[in-house]
């Protein structure tokens, strides 16, 4: 007698996790799949931003500062005209508000998420990441598996760009370091 099971992406990674050798017996190279993240942490902080949206007060006054140009940074990552242009033209009023919610005291929690979020997407990103691929294909990858997974994210998807937007904007995702800065 032959069972069929079906699962979604969420049981086959608690599977992998419980069963660690499985992969090794079905012949499935992890470290060739594409990009992985978990997105339980980002709807943490895209939650707790979403509720408070409404309340942020400005903390800072100044812009956020570059480390280096925007353009500069687009073009060491990969990253076309015609998207960072979009994206900018976006979600950079988001970012101010998303620093200022970040930077709130009340917030400390939500920002060692954040941290964490950014921390793992940004190593993931490193391993994935193929020369050849344009940084615009990472970030629409990463947002469509976001989205994918998570209801809060699908459900929050303009404030969900706009936080990897500003992971972006603030160098926390992406090469900012061999470019001189500004």
């Amino acid at each position: 007698m032959t069972s069929l099971y079906l699962c979604g992406l969420e049981q086959l990674e608690l599977f992998w996790m419980s069963f660690p050798d499985v992969p090794k017996v079905a012949k499935l190279d992890l470290v060739d799949s594409p990009l992985t993240v978990s997105p339980d942490d980002l709807a943490d902080v895209v939650q707790a931003l979403a509720k408070q949206r409404e309340t942020i007060h400005t903390y800072f006054d100044d812009p956020p500062s570059l480390r280096v140009s925007y353009k500069d940074k687009n073009l060491a990552n990969g990253m076309t005209a015609e998207y960072a242009k979009a994206q900018r033209r976006r979600y950079l009023k988001e970012a101010r508000q998303i620093r200022n919610f970040l930077a709130a005291p009340e917030n400390l929690e939500v920002l060692g998420l954040y941290e964490s979020v950014a921390d793992e997407f940004q190593l993931k990103i490193i391993a994935k990441r193929k020369d050849y691929q344009a940084f615009d294909d990472v970030l629409e990858y990463l947002a469509n598996l976001l989205f994918n997974r998570e209801v809060i994210l699908r459900q929050n998807k303009r404030l969900t760009r706009a936080m990897l937007f500003y992971m972006y904007w603030n160098c926390d995702i992406g090469i900012p370091d061999h470019v001189a800065a500004n």
